[in-house]
């Protein structure tokens, strides 16, 4: 099974990207997940560079804010030598995901479910489970252009809106499509995800609907969510009831689920210094801390060498964070 595994962020989402990164190596070892240059610093492009992980931004992409840049993953791909037909299936994770008790087999299991079903995308309903007209109406007048592209591409609007934050693809033509709708319209509230809905359903893309709770925990379902001990070599597993929740998505659209601000985290004798968002609850928040600890433990010479970290004033053991 060959998976393309993706995500991509902007300079400004660097530092929540390496918790990503952190907890897609210790839960899908001897996986690479690749990061679309989004506008990265040049020493951050390089430290992914150095771990052979960087997708280079598409010069005709310089210009465009970080939700375009998403949309045109295909770009991404055919700039950086990768055809979607090479594999099993291209799978997109926001950067923001921290990965749980998840594994190869998991994704796996999707893959053999959409050729068993003949779909081309996976994804996942959004956590309110609305329609596609449900979400224009809830949202209106700021959703006008969404309104006016669904209703330019004749869908019918009892259709499902999917969240585009993970997602499996085997469609050159979807990525295409979604590019294309995304740069077209009008900027508005979600117009990178609304396009992804547009491009699905103009399309008529055959798609397996994923449980958005388990496979990207967000919102008011952070609210349920328990870490107990996992058997995965000690790591934590994220619970809500009895269901095991395979990645905590670090978003809500509710106050007192998210930490975002400029943050210290000091490990041994290194400050890694600038903005994070992180989840508020503090069992989940220390999750996330130790993975950024364990990577900036694992390539602090790397990070030090290119200015993303610097030495603390004094050496400490383990790792203390604060808030600026």
């Amino acid at each position: 099974m060959r998976f393309l595994f993706v995500t991509g962020c902007d300079s400004a989402f660097f530092n929540t990207l390496l918790i990503c990164l952190q907890s897609f190596a210790e839960r899908i070892g001897g996986q690479p997940l690749f990061v679309c240059d989004f506008g990265l610093t040049g020493a951050q492009a390089q430290f992914l560079r150095h771990l052979g992980l960087l997708l280079a931004r598409p010069a005709d992409l310089a210009a465009r804010g970080t939700f375009h840049c998403k949309a045109a993953l295909s770009r991404y791909l055919q700039h950086n030598a990768h055809r979607i037909e090479d594999y099993d299936a291209v799978v997109w994770l926001d950067a923001d995901l921290t990965l749980m008790e998840v594994g190869f087999g998991d994704f796996t299991a999707v893959e053999h479910a959409m050729t068993a079903s003949g779909t081309l995308v996976a994804a996942c309903r959004e956590p309110a489970n609305r329609s596609m007209g449900q979400m224009i109406s809830s949202h209106a007048p700021t959703m006008r252009p969404f309104a006016d592209m669904a209703t330019q591409a004749a869908i019918d609007r009892t259709l499902p809106y999917l969240s585009s934050g993970l997602f499996f693809c085997r469609s050159a033509a979807f990525l295409q499509r979604w590019m294309e709708l995304t740069h077209a319209v009008a900027e508005h509230p979600l117009f990178e995800q609304n396009m992804f809905n547009v491009a699905l359903h103009s399309l008529s893309i055959p798609l397996l609907a994923l449980d958005c709770e388990e496979w990207q925990a967000q919102g008011h379902s952070l609210d349920g969510v328990r870490l107990m001990p996992s058997g995965q070599g000690g790591r934590p597993a994220a619970r809500i009831g009895g269901k095991n929740i395979k990645a905590l998505h670090t978003t809500s659209g509710a106050s007192g689920h998210l930490l975002i601000g400029v943050c210290r985290i000091t490990v041994r004798d290194l400050d890694l210094t600038g903005p994070l968002k992180l989840f508020l609850a503090e069992p989940l928040r220390a999750h996330q801390l130790q993975l950024l600890a364990s990577l900036i433990a694992a390539y602090g010479d790397e990070l030090l060498r290119l200015g993303l970290c610097s030495r603390a004033s004094a050496s400490i053991e383990g790792f203390h964070f604060v808030t600026l």
